[in-house]
């Protein structure tokens, strides 16, 4: 990998749709030579795949949230399993994160009211390997999805 497949990383990061074309004139390359690179980059698991980045603001989920939890170490995987897997109306479990430290777990989380993340805590926390949870109302993101004031 070289300096030009970061170039072409980081414009796909900023838009999975950029067409090769496009990358190649903003890269100066032919579009050929754009769409070998990014097949080798697709092959090598380098890129994992493509994706649309919601706007959150636009539907009802507009409160984001950021859930710590404590797990009895040996029961973790089972209760990340189980975190995620919790199917509540007007919640969306965005990512679940295991960390090193005194939290076990991070939860990015979008809520349609306080009602339903009361909901989702209350699910949670009925899993037998949960010890507590901590969460943390989200007032503004700066920067995510690799976008900037989002």
């Amino acid at each position: 990998m070289d300096e030009l497949d970061i170039k072409i990383l980081k414009l796909l990061e900023e838009n999975g749709r950029l067409p090769h074309e496009e990358i190649g004139k903003l890269l100066h390359i032919s579009r050929p030579s754009v769409h070998q690179r990014v097949g080798k980059l697709e092959k090598s698991g380098v890129i994992k795949g493509y994706r649309g980045i919601v706007d959150w603001s636009k539907l009802d989920q507009k409160i984001k949230v950021m859930i710590s939890v404590k797990v009895v170490s040996q029961g973790f995987k089972e209760a990340a399993g189980k975190i995620i897997s919790i199917q509540i109306p007007g919640v969306s479990i965005i990512e679940c994160q295991r960390l090193a430290g005194e939290w076990c777990m991070l939860l990015k989380v979008r809520v349609a009211s306080p009602d339903q993340l009361t909901l989702l805590l209350d699910e949670i926390l009925r899993i037998p390997d949960i010890k507590e949870t901590s969460t943390t109302f989200i007032l503004s993101t700066m920067y995510e999805d690799g976008i900037k004031g989002v």
